[in-house]
């Protein structure tokens, strides 16, 4: 967290050299845990080329942050493949990037993004370490990094044209987005869950230990506002795991080590241990609820 979050990393801004380095970090993490690699050519990146010239909706997020060239994006990507199920996968994510150095505010440029979202990445590495250094689980997991979320999505994109596993294979994908501080409009200690009431996953990992509860933020439609999103339009259940209150750092400088609780954050990931390990080790597959895909956009969240 440290480190993906420290000055020295420009804020992680999507498509450059400082989110190439947090990925290069992600991927020297998942090697020395032995883990195998799921990007390019026997790597643990996968690399992806931008489309020359951007859409509109991204040179105009981008205009009025730094000017540097954004020519390529990066994921990191490991697999732990299953014992007993390993054509079936569990699929654990969050984004790399955030948005690099931007208008000053109070004197700082760097827009840190530490809980949007190095503490998801965090997330996402600290389970990489307590699973892969515990019993082999019986399905498969991936766990990915996507870089350029900020800026629409490129890096999951890339990973849904070039998936590391058939995309059939995953059975459910958690996203980590936002856990650095509590929620006070949930209970004390609760993560909560995006399109909690569209499937059955969210219920069946409370049976077994999460804490997780509903969005309380239905109209801010946070369930198509990750890069769980584009995973739930080819049909899989995707879903997002936060902690944002809308406090008032999102998007700013004052995003930086500083403002996270770490204690809250430290709970957050532990408390996802068992019921994530009884996920990769089950027969039970989640699904989506009777009308609650989300192709059926009468239904906001």
């Amino acid at each position: 967290m440290s480190f993906l979050a420290d000055d020295e990393l420009h804020g992680r801004g999507s498509a450059t050299r400082d989110e190439h380095i947090a990925a290069l970090f992600a991927a020297s993490q998942f090697q020395a845990l032995g883990l195998e690699p799921g990007g390019d050519n026997g790597t643990f990146l996968q690399k992806v080329t931008l489309p020359n010239p951007l859409p509109e909706d991204a040179k105009q997020h981008l205009s009025k942050l730094e000017d540097t060239p954004r020519k390529e994006t990066w994921n990191a990507i490991a697999i732990l493949r299953g014992s007993s199920a390993p054509k079936e996968t569990v699929l654990l994510t969050a984004h790399l990037d955030h948005l690099g150095i931007g208008p000053s505010v109070n004197g700082d440029n760097i827009y840190n993004g530490a809980d949007d979202d190095a503490s998801g990445t965090t997330a996402v590495l600290a389970l990489a370490h307590i699973l892969a250094t515990g019993r082999r689980p019986r399905r498969t997991i991936v766990f990915a990094l996507f870089g350029s979320e900020e800026i629409g999505g490129f890096g999951n994109r890339a990973f849904l044209a070039h998936p590391p596993v058939p995309l059939a294979s995953i059975v459910a994908n958690l996203e980590f987005e936002m856990i650095g501080r509590p929620d006070p409009a949930v209970p004390a200690g609760a993560l909560w869950l995006t399109g909690f009431n569209r499937t059955n996953l969210g219920p069946e990992l409370v049976k077994h230990g999460a804490h997780l509860v509903n969005d309380p933020h239905m109209g801010q439609h946070f369930f198509r506002r990750s890069d769980n999103y584009a995973l739930a339009l080819q049909g899989i259940i995707a879903q997002t795991v936060s902690s944002f209150g809308l406090h008032k750092d999102y998007h700013q400088p004052s995003d930086d080590l500083r403002s996270i609780d770490f204690t809250h954050m430290n709970d957050a990931i532990s408390s996802m241990v068992a019921p994530i390990n009884w996920l990769v080790n089950t027969t039970w597959k989640p699904q989506w609820n009777f009308g609650r895909k989300p192709w059926h956009q009468a239904i906001p969240n």
